[in-house]
């Protein structure tokens, strides 16, 4: 190899390595309790603030989906899986957007935005659990046993809901004693006193079940999580697009009404 291309697998290692051990040392768990929202919460800005003052600045941003991020280095653009071992080189096209992405400040304007009106999703395929009936569309993604999806749930009650219908889906996201209890949520017999249940955080309600519960609709919400990048709860889609991971920190209701 070349000096130059030498010298830029260098840069592009030590990069990828801060980014693995930072990365590595997250898990889901520990994500849901950082009442934040911003997008780098994987990464541990101490280690960032090490690298060496002679090196190359290098700018990053975790695109959302599983094991991508985007890495700046002298003004070029690569992609890094998120063990820190393979570069991508080539082109990122965003079929959301319909067009390529070339620039990390495109990265991140577009990949900070949901299309919802564009992917026409169904949110009532989904069967979320429905608060207000308003022409404004807010998603939230939550479950059982999050203890900092409480801010933003009970903060549904300074909103108007003449102005706004937000659906919150209910994942099993945070172990066995998640999962179960969104099922039974899920199959409850009394859909109404379940849905409350949910945006609620009632943990202990118990429920009659359906008898050969029908879970399409919630692998479809599995699915649904996976494709727009849920990867920490609570997770909030408001009706321009922007999405905030974590419970916001400027309240709920000034995120969703852009303030």
């Amino acid at each position: 190899f070349g000096a130059v291309t030498m010298n830029f697998i260098k840069h592009v290692a030590t990069a990828a390595l801060l980014v693995a051990l930072s990365a590595s040392a997250s898990v889901f768990a520990d994500t849901v309790k950082t009442n934040t929202g911003n997008i780098d919460t994987i990464f541990n800005e101490k280690a960032f603030k090490n690298i060496p003052q002679n090196s190359q600045e290098v700018k990053r941003f975790v695109v959302p989906t599983n094991g991508i991020i985007a890495l700046e280095i002298d003004g070029k653009v690569n992609l890094l899986s998120s063990n820190g071992r393979f570069v991508i080189q080539g082109t990122l096209y965003d079929t959301w957007a319909k067009k390529p992405l070339t620039t990390m400040s495109e990265i991140t304007k577009n990949a900070s935005i949901i299309p919802m009106k564009e992917l026409n999703l169904n949110i009532a395929d989904l069967r979320p659990a429905v608060w207000g009936d308003g022409p404004k569309k807010v998603m939230i993604f939550t479950a059982p046993g999050c203890e900092a999806c409480a801010a933003p749930l009970s903060a549904l009650a300074d909103l108007d809901p003449k102005e706004f219908t937000v659906s919150v889906l209910s994942l099993g996201a945070l172990g066995p004693a998640s999962q179960q209890r969104n099922i039974e949520l899920y199959c409850a017999s009394d859909r109404y006193r379940a849905d409350r249940a949910i945006i609620s955080g009632n943990s202990t309600q118990k429920f009659d079940q359906v008898k050969n519960c029908d879970m399409q609709a919630l692998a479809r919400r599995e699915v649904t999580a996976q494709i727009l990048g849920v990867s920490m709860i609570p997770f909030i889609v408001r009706d321009d697009g922007s999405y905030v991971l974590g419970s916001p920190k400027q309240g709920l209701k000034n995120f969703i009404e852009n303030k």
